[in-house]
């Protein structure tokens, strides 16, 4: 049977391209290997577990280290704060109510406005009371005339002495009711009591209402006030002059400073809580009365505060804990906490500083768990496998072309040359090459053998 020979299948001229490939391929395989090895390590020894017994495949899965993340435990300074929630009241706020019924016959402002003090506000059809005030002053002219005349007569020791005293009682009756159809009269016109915001009115001009019904509300809320409450057991850590951040859901990005004005003179007894108000200038009108307010009170600064990240607590009922890593294990560790503040948390007992504690993965861990940090991640892993392909490809592309230069610069027979362009390929090589030259010169001097 005739030898199969490597140069019947592939030409010569293609020998630098297969091993560029070679080269490529297996530089693409090494960076494989080295990037994603410790990644996706983890997910090859599961695969092989149908290869081991099931003593020895739960056994290696309980020694495989869990990826987690960590961070080391640092002392830093961190603001005191009691958070709570409370509502924000107007600095004067009324709902103005009719003290008589009438007709309304002027409503004189424009809903929603700038309203200053003793404004007039509404005005009611007073005419019969107009009727009545003057029929009282003209009453009282009449009277205080009589009580005048006998007072001269009394004088005298004219008129009796009660004569002159019925003359002065009437004339005191006539100006009791001078001053009560004024009175009557100054009910006809709501004037606003304070400057402030008008609100919206559902009564129109000419409409009928009855006492004390509700008409419209005026709303002062420069300044305004938040009303909280703390637990009691900070009673002993606010006072007035405290500073509070105010935010609002009507304006989420900002905060608002308020200062502790007043605290309440008793702890309510049902909810163990204690009352503060606390005063927010309120310059540009934005806020309003009945706003939802979360309030976060600072009632101090602490500078050496030991501090975790807040991901790190696992919260189990009314106990929280953190796994610490110690000789490359994990071990869970009941802490209580203080003071939050931007993601960080403040832990009071059972930890010290530089101590590592597990952030990210605690859901996998159980008490002395191997564990590691996280790994690269799959798309960096990616990336860095298709650079290592591109460098090896730049690389073949490069080998190939030298050689093919070389080749054209030295005129020589063209089997001489593809024999030529085959040793210097494989030159370089190792010994196995050398006797793949050696045979193919065996061949050709056979097949010339077989041609004489």
């Amino acid at each position: 049977m005739k030898k199969i020979n490597f140069n019947d299948l592939v030409s010569k001229d293609k020998v630098p391209y297969i091993i560029g490939g070679v080269l490529a391929g297996a530089l693409g395989l090494w960076v494989i290997g080295k990037v994603t090895g410790p990644l996706f390590s983890p997910y090859i020894k599961d695969a092989c577990r149908s290869y081991l017994g099931e003593d020895s495949a739960r056994s290696a899965r309980q020694n495989q280290p869990v990826i987690v993340e960590m961070t080391r435990i640092k002392r830093g300074k961190i603001t005191r704060r009691i958070d709570t929630v409370g509502q924000l009241r107007a600095n004067n706020e009324v709902t103005l109510r009719s003290e008589m019924a009438g007709r309304i016959n002027e409503i004189k402002f424009n809903e929603g406005e700038h309203i200053d003090k003793d404004a007039v506000l509404i005005q009611f059809e007073d005419a019969d009371l107009r009727a009545e005030l003057e029929a009282a002053r003209a009453e009282l002219t009449l009277r205080d005339a009589d009580h005048q005349r006998l007072t001269q007569l009394r004088e005298k020791r004219i008129e009796s002495i009660k004569k002159y005293d019925e003359a002065k009682a009437a004339f005191e009756a006539a100006k009791a009711r001078v001053d009560k159809a004024q009175a009557a009269l100054d009910k006809a016109t709501i004037k606003a009591p304070f400057e402030g915001t008008i609100g919206l009115i559902d009564i129109d001009p000419g409409a009928f209402v009855q006492a004390a019904q509700d008409l419209v509300k005026l709303v002062d809320n420069t300044p305004i006030y938040a009303d909280f409450k703390v637990p009691e057991k900070y009673l002993h850590d606010i006072s007035v002059g405290q500073l509070a951040e105010i935010k609002v859901d009507a304006f989420p990005d900002q905060k608002f400073v308020a200062t502790v004005e007043a605290i309440d003179s008793s702890v309510d007894g049902q909810s163990h809580s204690i009352a503060l108000r606390a005063t927010i200038p309120n310059d540009d009108g934005r806020l309003r009365s009945g706003l939802y307010a979360n309030v976060s009170l600072i009632i101090g600064e602490k500078p050496d505060a030991l501090l975790i990240p807040e991901s790190a607590l696992i919260r189990d009922g009314n106990k929280e804990m953190v796994y610490v890593v110690h000789e490359g294990k994990a071990h869970p560790i009941n802490v209580l906490t203080g003071t939050r503040e931007n993601g960080m948390v403040e832990v009071l007992t059972n930890l010290k500083e530089d101590l590592n504690v597990v952030t990210a993965g605690q859901i996998k861990l159980v008490p002395g768990r191997a564990v590691m940090t996280q790994g690269p991640k799959p798309e960096d892993a990616l990336k860095a496998l298709a650079s290592g392909l591109e460098k090896a490809k730049k690389e073949a592309q490069k080998t190939t072309s030298d050689d093919k230069t070389k080749t054209d610069q030295k005129p020589v027979d063209k089997e001489t040359s593809q024999d030529e362009k085959s040793s210097g390929a494989k030159a370089s090589g190792a010994k196995d090459k050398k006797e793949v030259t050696s045979s193919e010169d065996k061949t050709k001097t056979d097949n010339k053998k077989e041609e004489k």
